[in-house]
């Protein structure tokens, strides 16, 4: 049974096409995760579906009585409302507000900041009867254990579900459809985020050898066009017509690329140390004795729950507040480059190719090569129309892109990212994550998002309840597995994936892929950190205290190092075993 079906929709603001020629169904029960590049049309979509957006053609059918309920990107409240006045509608409201976080009822919703405002509208839409549940960011603004939580509650749900989300483990996990916006059209895809990426490249590979054989077919035709042989026979009037369509024709629009790179700037031994440092706001502890020593190639992740500390963290490192207690040294070398949750102070009438020129008119991207301002919009994907528009046009991911461009231009050896995933599109992401694999310099990052932190970091910080920090070496996977034993959490959860035979696997799931290609990364890393860990014990000498630092840093190191060797072997065997099959 399809609750809403939309065939050729069209939809275009001035100057902008959005939709064209759109067509999907939405069944009974389906789990759809939408995708697609910033400024795509997904909000636009989504707006379609739930009817608050009128679409300038097609047909759009709804079944009798549909009940929507929708978490938008940006909530709006009844002036002078209150929490309590939010969520009183029903009891499951008020509990899902309160395990939100949301603690004070009487508090005006104008007075919410920007995360508290979408928590509270999350939580009147999971709790709001419904046919057709629409979710649009859900995991912004919530902490990691939040987001465990609000997965296991999705999957769950027996509602038909249209979800955006750049998590890709809750892609992975509760969807069993992608629908793409590419290009003005939709794309559907049966199967996980995991199975699209594999038909995704698949598909690509396809038409790039199709568009290889288009180019020497089109030079083959321009060559012979170009004799300017006389039409006198009907068979060579009817080769100048084919030639001439094939060359009108030309090429296929291919999907662009979105490209970052930029030179190293040489970083030396020391980056940013810590010597028990605190921070405290208005009498309050928030963050005490922290000692570390930041190495010139690490990759740290901050994890904690929502207002533990972890923009303070970051802040401090970068140097843009001062600590209460301690002090912050920063390597004479370095150049931070910083990349904030708020929006940049450029002001909105601003042409992108003059955000871009106002930082430097071109720069050097690789060895002996430039880019002026227009080509490092286009390497960023920015069209040349929305190259001389202005940044007010911008939707909230094409913004924090072109934010993200402006920070690596200044080729900073340090990188301070708070919350870098939010809003932005899934292709960027992958793009950033590339970046960091070859990227020479040192990197902290405070995110939610557990696949990027699986992706990119070697160790994670957790902030304490009682602002102390905590060191977790060997990344996400580990802390994460290390967290759930230590606290008895159950690791097995309900799925909501319906029950239908299945073809025997002939290779590993694509999380099992994932932890591989992470632990062939991982374990050569932690060789090296082991290696420097035992040099750097063997020159501590007598100093009995930093003996003992190095002591226990180097076994954690080591414990971190058997558990992902024997992890890895595990996963080749089954890789293995399953490829006999």
């Amino acid at each position: 049974m399809h609750l809403i079906s939309l065939d050729n929709v069209d939809k275009a603001y001035p100057e902008t096409l959005v939709l064209e020629g759109a067509s999907m169904a939405i069944s009974a029960g389906q789990r759809i995760g939408l995708i697609g590049q910033n400024g795509s049309g997904k909000s636009t979509l989504l707006g379609i579906v739930d009817g608050t957006v009128e679409p300038d053609a097609g047909d759009i059918v709804r079944a009798s009585g549909l009940r929507i309920a929708s978490l938008p990107q940006d909530p709006q409240y009844p002036s002078g409302s209150t929490v309590e006045d939010v969520v009183s509608f029903s009891r499951e409201a008020i509990s899902l507000s309160d395990r939100l976080g949301l603690k004070e009822p009487t508090k005006l919703t104008a007075e919410l900041s920007g995360g508290q405002r979408k928590r509270l509208a999350l939580s009147v839409a999971l709790a709001t009867e419904c046919d057709l549940l629409i979710l649009d960011e859900p995991t912004n603004h919530l902490d990691v254990d939040t987001i465990d939580w609000l997965e296991d509650y999705i999957a769950t749900l027996t509602s038909t579900l249209i979800l955006v989300t750049h998590d890709r483990y809750l892609l992975d996990r509760v969807v069993d459809t992608i629908v793409e916006v590419y290009d003005h059209r939709l794309y559907p895809h049966r199967g996980t985020y995991g199975q699209y990426l594999e038909a995704r490249a698949t598909r690509e590979a396809i038409e790039n050898a199709n568009t290889k054989r288009l180019k020497q077919r089109i030079k083959t035709e321009l060559a012979w066009l170009r004799k300017s042989p006389k039409a006198r026979t009907s068979k060579s009037r009817q080769r100048t017509t084919r030639a001439t369509e094939v060359v009108d024709a030309g090429l296929p629009r291919q999907r662009p690329e979105l490209v970052m790179t930029f030179p190293p700037r040489r970083i030396g031994s020391k980056v940013v140390n810590l010597h028990n440092v605190g921070k405290e706001y208005d009498g309050q502890v928030v963050l005490k004795g922290i000692t570390h020593l930041l190495a010139p190639d690490a990759r740290v992740g901050i994890v904690g729950p929502n207002g533990a500390g972890k923009t303070t963290l970051l802040a401090l490192m970068a140097q843009r507040i001062t600590p209460n207690t301690g002090k912050v040294v920063m390597g004479s070398t370095i150049v931070p480059g910083w990349y904030g949750q708020e929006p940049s102070p450029i002001p909105p009438a601003t042409r992108l190719i003059d955000a871009v020129r106002n930082q430097a008119e071109e720069v050097e991207i690789t060895d002996r090569k430039t880019a002026t301002a227009a080509k490092l919009l286009e390497m960023s994907q920015f069209t040349h129309e929305q190259q001389h528009s202005t940044v007010a046009d911008l939707s909230g991911g094409e913004r924090r892109r072109l934010e993200l461009l402006l920070v690596l231009m200044g080729t900073p050896n340090l990188l301070l990212l708070d919350e870098p995933t939010n809003d932005l599109d899934l292709d960027t992401l992958h793009a950033l994550e590339e970046y960091l694999d070859d990227w020479q310099g040192a990197m902290v990052v405070a995110s939610h998002d557990r696949y990027f932190l699986d992706r990119v970091c070697h160790d994670i910080f957790s902030i304490q309840p009682d602002g102390t920090v905590q060191h977790h070496p060997g990344g996400w996977s580990a802390y994460w597995a290390d967290r759930q034993e230590r606290t008895d959490v159950p690791t097995n959860r309900t799925t909501t994936t319906k029950t239908r035979p299945k073809a025997p696997r002939t290779k590993l799931t694509f999380n099992d892929q994932r932890e591989l290609k992470a632990l062939t990364s991982q374990i050569p890393k932690l060789e090296a950190a082991r290696s420097r860990l035992e040099r750097e014990l063997a020159e501590a000498g007598a100093d009995i205290d930093e003996v003992s630092r190095l002591g226990a840093e180097l076994a954690d190191v080591i414990a971190t190092l058997d558990s992902a060797e024997t992890r890895w072997l595990e996963l080749t065997e089954r890789a293995e075993e399953l490829a006999q099959r």
